[in-house]
């Protein structure tokens, strides 16, 4: 592992950060596999959704494939960012849709740094990420915006959040909710490596591995397709999440949906067997014509 920076933090420096373009490429079976790695394929009440997302003569590709795509270099890491890399946290993702992804094809990765605000010394800052997918010389597939907290990068003078929150979920019961399984870790891509696996007082049985922000992710976009966009992969326009726990393998996950508007909701998932939160506050939108 590299050696923390002794680079100074500095927020113009990282605004103007540069990152060359990256190709991307994918095929069907990597689609079929990703969809797998989102628990498609488990069975239980998302079977009748997950079929057309596993059928490799007639499957489609589901739009949180995006996510895994725009996997890269931990660039956070390099000694001349002056981030303390080891007290990052994964906060926020937003997926939104220019153009369905083919369910193989080829892409252009490019990204940059959006904005960084301060959250005070002992609050760390916020950095605010854009990866752009892109048909090379073409438009845009999708857009996924990551927001990370650098804990250890607070106070250092530069402007405040936003203090713009999101609305709390309504005060009602939800109007659709849906139980679904996260893979055993043998089934997916995405536990975390034996290092990184962190405790927090959490009980984990034997074989079961916490799981990466992706794969949680994955499957509740998978679960909120099915209850909002008619399971139509191509609906879907803006997907997001504000991550709240760790999600583990092999565990039973309950989403809660509430409608706003025709092809707009607010979510929450939780874990059932231990009772925590796993996603504080999702938000979703699709056109309500899924042919449009």
């Amino acid at each position: 592992m590299s050696a923390p920076s002794c680079v100074p933090f500095d927020r113009e420096r990282l605004l103007a950060r540069s990152f060359a373009p990256e190709p991307r490429h994918w095929t069907a079976e990597q689609s079929l596999r990703w969809a797998r790695d989102f628990g498609a394929g488990l069975g239980g009440a998302m079977a009748p959704h997950d079929a057309r997302y596993l059928d490799a003569q007639q499957a489609l590709a589901l739009p949180m494939i995006a996510v895994p795509l725009c996997d890269g270099e931990f660039w956070q890491q390099q000694a001349d960012t002056g981030i303390d890399w080891r007290r990052i946290v994964h906060a926020e993702e937003v997926l939104t849709v220019h153009r369905p992804l083919p369910l193989a094809g080829q892409a252009v990765l490019t990204q940059r740094v959006v904005d960084i605000r301060d959250r005070g010394a002992d609050k760390g800052a916020s950095m605010l990420q854009r990866l752009t997918l892109g048909e090379p010389g073409g438009a845009a597939y999708a857009d996924v915006d990551v927001t990370t907290v650098l804990r250890g990068n607070g106070g250092f003078g530069g402007p405040a959040p936003d203090a713009a929150r999101p609305a709390p979920l309504p005060d009602r019961a939800p109007d659709r909710s849906i139980e679904l399984r996260s893979p055993p870790a043998q089934q997916t891509s995405f536990c975390l490596s034996a290092e990184l696996q962190v405790a927090g007082g959490l009980v984990l049985r034997p074989g079961q591995r916490m799981l990466r922000g992706v794969g949680c992710f994955g499957l509740a976009g998978r679960a909120v397709l099915a209850l909002t966009c008619d399971n139509q992969a191509q609906a879907l326009r803006r997907f997001g999440v504000r991550y709240a726990g760790p999600m583990l393998s092999d565990e039973t996950l309950r989403i809660e949906l509430w409608h706003l508007a025709p092809g707009e909701a607010v979510f929450r998932m939780r874990a059932v067997e231990r009772d925590a939160p796993v996603l504080g506050h999702g938000s979703v939108q699709c056109v309500p014509d899924a042919s449009a």
